[in-house]
């Protein structure tokens, strides 16, 4: 019995720790504005709306990394895999949230002072994410 157990609760572990990997994948992926890398965890399974706890008191949607990181091709990627503009599933995050620094998806184009970036956000904002 005992070793079912540490059977069951190591492949638990071992799932968990994968799919963790995924995610873990597509933020540095997206730090590093690695399209390509973007690309390939979204298609291993990597969810579009994870928020990364960076600390106690910071957590970053994969959108706001990249419009942080200025990438509208990255936010588009995102954007094209579901990403709920108005709630980031699992996360309670919406648009208006922020990333414990202050910004929201919009204000974090604005500090980009890129114009198509910013439209792009305010657009879909607009038509509802």
């Amino acid at each position: 019995m005992k070793t079912c157990i540490a059977v069951i609760f190591f492949i638990g572990f071992v799932f968990s720790a994968v799919a963790q990997d995924k995610n873990d994948l597509l933020y540095e992926a997206i730090i590093k504005s690695d399209k390509a890398g973007v690309e390939k965890q979204l298609a291993a399974g990597a969810s579009a709306n994870y928020v990364k706890e960076l600390s106690a008191w910071l957590r970053v949607s994969m959108l706001i990394a990249a419009v942080d990181h200025n990438d509208l091709e990255i936010v588009k990627l995102l954007l094209g895999k579901n990403v709920n503009l108005q709630l980031l599933a699992g996360a309670g995050a919406n648009v208006n949230d922020n990333d414990g620094k202050g910004n929201s998806v919009l204000s974090a184009a604005k500090e980009s002072q890129e114009p198509e970036l910013i439209a792009f956000i305010e657009s879909k904002i607009k038509a509802g994410g």
